[in-house]
């Protein structure tokens, strides 16, 4: 009995070692949204030949402070060729230059967001009350455990890991008891999921508040897209806006 205590001792000193020595570095997820593209006009023809996903990678920076979460810019652009009437069309899918910073410590965001040519600086204080599930499972090796976070729109299910004590993680998420590896809707609509997990120390200046763009509150951007959004005749989602162009 008292070997069995010594072992379970050792093992959870371990554990509390790496979660002390692993607090600071960068996580890269790869995010995958689901979605439909209807053209109009000349552009209609080409709507079959779309693919139904689009797949980009994510970095966020995290310290025991503060995170940042934003576009992986060392990953290639994702473009689709095609063939119509005996020329060349290429469709570039244009990523927004959206960025989310959170203040872990005053527990306050300000995410920078790309809409319609127009880039906007929103301050906001997380407050997602998460309910743990009780389920578990391993990311990247990382013991995980399931949280869920209903919103007026969906439901979120977020996995963290305790071994990585920063309640940070990708998008706006956060305040787990751990570093967010994956979040997913139930619908499948959209997934992000870490591919890496590196603890390299940070440089000082990465960890910088994003600083352009039209401040507005939370409220008054969602007014905004929704307005515009009326006027296209579109319906708003909670997803990614994406810009689509199309060069012959």
């Amino acid at each position: 009995m008292k070997k069995v205590l010594l072992t379970l001792s050792v093992i959870f000193s371990c554990i509390f070692v790496f979660a002390q020595e692993n607090t600071s570095g960068k996580v890269i997820y790869q995010q995958v949204v689901k979605f439909e593209i209807k053209l109009d006009g000349d552009a209609a023809q080409f709507a079959d030949m779309l693919p139904k996903e689009r797949k980009t990678q994510k970095v966020l920076y995290f310290s025991p402070e503060a995170t940042l979460f934003e576009n992986d810019n060392s990953a290639a652009p994702d473009d689709v060729n095609m063939q119509s009437g005996g020329g060349n069309v290429m469709i570039r899918m244009a990523e927004p230059e959206n960025k989310v910073f959170t203040d872990l410590q005053k527990k306050a965001q300000i995410e920078q967001r790309e809409f319609m040519t127009r880039t906007f600086l929103i301050d906001g204080e997380p407050q997602q009350q998460w309910k743990l599930t009780g389920n578990q499972k391993m990311i990247l090796e990382y013991p995980c455990q399931e949280a869920v976070l209903e919103t007026e729109k969906d439901t979120v299910s977020a996995w963290f890991t305790p071994v990585i004590p920063v309640s940070g993680g990708p998008a706006s998420y956060c305040g787990l008891p751990g570093l967010i590896l994956e979040v997913s809707t139930p619908d499948g609509k959209q997934t992000t999921s870490a591919v890496s997990v590196d603890f390299t120390a940070l440089s000082y200046d990465v960890l910088q508040k994003p600083d352009k763009g039209k401040k507005v509150t939370r409220e008054e951007y969602d007014r905004i897209v929704e307005e515009k959004m009326k006027e296209m005749g579109a319906e708003q989602g909670g997803g990614t806006h994406m810009m689509i162009r199309i060069q012959r």
